[in-house]
């Protein structure tokens, strides 16, 4: 079994990744049913997409240099100063929550900023390091282990925020995220422990190169952006039709859910079937979403929310565990610019995607919107059928366990 040196084992590097995406995915969620009684965003669905899009622009800016970083250094550093930026957007997410006008608007710009460069040492650096931690073949499982720590903090962000701030105000979220962050810095600290220095890295020219680059780029995006799409638009909508924050907390907490359910799916029939056939069916499910999620139905646009969900997991499941092999195309292992180049992708459509949606959603409405965005679906799933290149769908490779900073454990 492959180990840090230094002493971080693949148990420990499991546990922190998942309780740091976890912790990241539950403050991304809990804003979700607070946005239609944010003074600041005062309805409107353009600076509700703004503000998740700052997240990803925030997270796309950061994660080169965080590429870099792990590679050079190890995982701990960017994991600790994940930390940071994590308090940061927690205490500026409190501040803002009951601020109107242009002062509030700016502390949530900057409450969302900081989250996103957390989220990009956290996200880059912890996948690197269970991609470095364990050979190929026990990737898949752990993988989605880190998936489902993903799916549970989407799951239980906005369902427990919307409860809880009925029942003690907007502020009330943030206090138990803080209680999170806290159990996420001991475990950071306590269990990654520090990696002699590599000065030899693999450039991100070297990664680009690599098999079916282009390919994983384009599946990770549209998985994203399949999530990130419905966020600053439905949870108006569904106001619209009458749902107050907690049932709007708890429609988004089953859209998670159904997205949980897809991801060990996914990686079963992955093995089988091939990751480009399982993403084309996984983008085919997020459109029949897209089309349901803004008819005038609550019913109907409850149930495209969740049919959403599910199929943007099965686009993004097979993705993680062949960037593990892409990063073994190279030596050394580049496990850090391979897990970069996966969150530059996954930001890619995290940014654009809600702007986009804000955007459509005040010029044609959001029926129209859903529908242009389940017809884009569409064709990105025919390009997907028809591609000769699949992507393979594992590796044999095994990790550089000649690399300073790694050694196999008996």
């Amino acid at each position: 079994m492959t180990e840090i040196r230094s002493g971080t084992r693949p148990g420990a590097a499991v546990t922190v990744t998942a309780l740091a995406l976890g912790v990241d995915m539950f403050l991304y969620g809990s804003i979700v049913p607070l946005l239609p009684g944010l003074p600041a965003v005062d309805g409107s669905p353009l600076i509700a997409g703004v503000l998740f899009a700052v997240y990803a622009a925030a997270l796309l800016a950061a994660t080169p240099f965080v590429g870099v970083w792990v590679d050079r250094r190890g995982p701990r550093a960017p994991m600790l100063a994940g930390l940071l930026g994590l308090a940061a957007a927690t205490v500026l997410f409190a501040s803002a929550v009951e601020v109107d006008g242009s002062s509030g608007l700016a502390l949530l710009l900057l409450a969302r900023a900081a989250q996103g460069v957390a989220a990009a040492a956290s996200w880059t650096s912890g996948l690197a390091l269970i991609a470095a931690t364990h050979q190929p073949d026990q990737r898949g499982k752990v993988m989605g282990f880190a998936l489902s720590a993903v799916g549970v903090g989407v799951l239980l962000g906005p369902a427990v925020s919307g409860v809880l701030n009925d029942a003690w105000g907007p502020r009330a979220p943030f206090f138990l995220i803080a209680a999170l962050a806290a159990g996420d810095a001991v475990a950071r600290i306590l269990l990654v422990k520090e990696t002699p220095a590599d000065e030899v890295r693999t450039p991100y020219r070297v990664v680009l190169r690599g098999p079916r680059v282009a390919l994983l780029i384009a599946l990770t995006g549209l998985g994203a952006a399949a999530i990130a799409f419905p966020e600053p638009v439905l949870p108006l909508h569904l106001h619209d039709l009458g749902l107050g924050t907690t049932a709007i907390g708890l429609v988004f907490a089953g859209a998670a859910l159904g997205g949980t359910l897809a991801a060990p799916i996914a990686g079963m029939l992955t093995d089988r079937a091939g990751a480009g056939r399982i993403a084309a069916a996984g983008a085919l499910v997020a459109a029949l979403g897209f089309f349901l999620a803004g008819r005038d139905s609550t019913v109907w646009s409850v149930t495209g929310l969740i049919v959403v969900g599910f199929g943007a997991q099965l686009v993004l499941a097979p993705t993680l565990v062949l960037i593990g092999a892409l990063a073994e195309h190279t030596q050394p292992a580049a496990y850090g610019a391979a897990y970069a180049l996966y969150n530059l992708a996954y930001t890619g459509g995290l940014a654009v995607a809600p702007v986009l949606a804000g955007a459509g959603a005040k010029a044609a409405g959001v029926p129209t919107t859903t529908l242009v965005a389940g017809g884009f679906a569409v064709v990105l799933a025919a390009v997907l059928m028809f591609r000769r290149d699949q992507p393979a769908t594992g590796s044999t490779a095994s990790p550089d366990l000649t690399r300073p900073g790694f050694t196999t454990d008996a």
